[in-house]
């Protein structure tokens, strides 16, 4: 059996290296880190071959004295822990000591630096672990790390990275996210000479990512900050409208420190769910802020990923907090262009200057007043409450549930019956109803291709779509009476028959209670024959059995297990909603889209229906103005 033996220091450091310098962008996070913990407003980074041959990293912060500069390339030397206490308040980003030294020991390395008020600097050198030489040199206040062939020494490391171009690729992101994290200070980056990058210091978030991604990006994010007991959550959100394939534009930094979480994208997609549609991702830049001792960043060896001590807390104060963004902003797509106009004698336009990015301003005339909607008026009234804002407190105590995308409706024909969403029973009292829509100010204007509601606001027209808007009514209002006394239920005179194959039902006995919940009656009658006795109120006849088989089809694909029920739920009330709701090419007189406004807008989620598709387009005024160069 071989002996046990204490590894030489050449050894652990190399280990160490394989832990903390994963390709050349790791060597570029942790000489950021550095930079930015001393104190240094400008960083420079410069590398060629994808870092592979070069990683000069230069900033203007404090600088190192000699002894300093010797003892930082010591493992696990560090001028930010003492003790194991101070573990719990952390407030710097390298602290563990062992960055440097792990990186000299995998390339060939040089220190240069000098404090402020020193004459001369200290430059190091060291090839491999080994040092080679220590001189007094003359250099520019602060610190200027070069690293050259890294992994020289580590071949099996050196044949894993990947081409240049992939490399840039991970070392500009890397570069990107501290540039987010920190927009009071500049950063660039530059490739085999050439420059990649380049963001001056700015003083908000917007500005940074319009430095970073582009005025057009900038332009479709909304700026937020909220606040709870237990942090501060502030950050970039994306427009409903303005989403991506993939989730690369969804990133997360805890006290300015870029992160990978689970528990935050779960608690994003929970907040957005409702309102970003199928395959689509959310563009999200969040920042958190929280007490050191509230959070472990030490699980990682790159520090990358961290460890929340009440994960319940922070998810559902992401959710709360998301979702008030949503609300006070009233997520609504907008209908905007880029329209080449050519200046007349009754315009006043600045035309683009492309050196400067400012920004085309178009003066258009002052708007006429709308009457709102009246009871002396024809089209009907819409009645509601006075109060505009919607407080932090109502919203955060209703949360909204995520439902996923279905199928696309099929549209019966226009002479067929069908379910048109109805008014209230009971008259709402004032002031009782939280709204996020405001319609007080809206006129009824008509309905296109019997599908889409026209109304007309201060400065603004609002295309509504019949179908979602009537599905999300309907799906509330059958998610509060299932929360009451349940879903109303009428009999069928003559029960309709269903075929069924033999999983379904196996399905229908598994959920038999379900079915029950949202107003279903139905009867095994041998021979897989399901007769349906009684169904929802608000669903007609004629589709009841193919209801009742999608909603079989839709569970049997779920597992049975008792914590999938409330899911199973949801999932039956959208289709229910779906089936029951007015669809596209049914005729609605002015008294239904009257009242289908007026409930919308008492919606809790008016934006978007349970499938997430959008309910309502917003066009400017001065959009439909620029489009007929007025």
């Amino acid at each position: 059996m071989p002996k046990i033996k204490i590894l030489s220091a050449d050894v652990a450091n190399k280990i160490a290296a394989g832990e903390v310098v994963e390709r050349p962008a790791s060597v570029v996070k942790e000489l950021i880190e550095n930079a930015i913990d001393a104190e240094s407003t400008s960083i420079r980074v410069e590398i060629r071959a994808g870092g592979k041959r070069l990683i000069r990293v230069s900033d203007n912060g404090s600088g190192m004295e000699r002894e300093d500069a010797l003892l930082a390339l010591e493992r696990h030397a560090t001028s930010k822990v003492s003790r194991i206490e101070d573990l719990e308040n952390i407030h710097t980003f390298g602290f563990r000591g062992e960055a440097l030294a792990s990186i000299a020991s995998v390339s060939q390395f040089e220190l240069l630096t000098r404090t402020a008020d020193a004459i001369q600097g200290t430059k190091i050198n060291v090839d491999g672990g080994v040092f080679r030489s220590v001189e007094e040199s003359g250099c520019s206040p602060g610190t200027h790390i070069s690293i050259n062939n890294l992994f020289h020494n580590v071949p099996a490391r050196l044949k894993f990275l990947k081409t240049d171009t992939t490399e840039v690729r991970h070392i500009t992101n890397q570069v990107t996210w501290s540039a987010l994290a920190h927009p009071t200070l500049h950063f660039s980056l530059s490739h085999n000479g050439k420059s990649v990058l380049d963001v001056r210091a700015c003083d908000s978030y917007l500005e940074r990512a319009r430095l970073l991604y582009g005025k057009e990006f900038a332009d479709n994010l909304i700026e937020f900050a909220e606040e709870l007991p237990d942090f501060k959550l502030s950050g970039l959100l994306g427009k409903p409208d303005f989403t991506k394939p993939n989730r690369e534009y969804q990133l997360f930094f805890m006290n300015e420190r870029p992160i990978r979480s689970q528990m935050i994208g779960a608690a994003l997609k929970e907040a957005l769910g409702a309102t970003i549609q199928k395959d689509r991702h959310a563009i999200a830049l969040l920042f958190m802020t929280l007490e050191p001792d509230t959070v472990d960043v030490n699980v990682h060896p790159a520090k990358i990923e961290v460890r929340f001590r009440n994960e319940r807390t922070i998810f559902s104060g992401i959710v709360r907090m998301i979702r008030n963004v949503i609300h006070k902003e009233k997520f609504i797509p907008k209908i905007e262009t880029s329209v080449e106009i050519e200046p007349t004698s009754t315009q006043e336009v600045e035309v683009e200057n492309k050196a400067t990015s400012a920004p085309q301003q178009i003066s258009t005339p002052k708007s006429r007043p709308q009457q709102p909607f009246s009871k002396d008026r024809t089209v009907g009234s819409i009645e509601t409450p006075q109060q505009k804002d919607v407080p932090t407190e109502k919203v955060e105590s209703e949360p909204l549930d995520t439902q996923p995308t279905v199928d696309e409706d099929v549209k019966p024909a226009a002479e067929v019956p069908r379910t048109v969403v109805q008014p209230p029973q009971q008259q709402i009292p004032e002031g009782a109803m939280l709204k996020l829509l405001d319609f007080d100010n809206v006129e009824l204007k008509t309905n296109l291709f019997k599908t889409y509601i026209v109304a007309e606001g201060e400065d603004r027209v609002f295309f509504i779509d019949q179908h979602v808007a009537a599905e999300r009514v309907l799906y509330e209002r059958f998610v509060n009476q299932m929360k009451a006394d349940g879903i109303p239920v009428q009999g069928l005179l003559l029960p309709v028959t269903l075929e069924a194959t033999p999983q379904q039902i196996a399905i229908l006995k598994v959920h038999e209670s379900l079915f029950s919940k949202i107003g279903f009656e139905l009867e095994e009658f041998g021979a897989n024959t399901i007769l349906i006795r009684a169904i929802p109120s608000s669903l007609p006849t004629r589709i009841a059995s193919q209801t009742v088989t999608d909603l079989l089809d839709k569970l049997s694909e779920q597992p049975h297990t008792e914590v999938e029920i409330p899911k199973a739920i949801d999932d039956a009330l959208i289709t229910l909603a779906c089936r029951s709701a007015v669809k596209a090419g049914d005729t609605l007189d002015t008294k239904e889209m009257t009242n289908l406004i007026r409930e919308l807008s008492e919606a809790k989620l008016p934006f978007n229906c349970p499938h997430s598709r959008p309910i309502i387009i917003e066009m400017g005024r001065d959009e439909l103005e620029r489009r007929f160069h007025r």
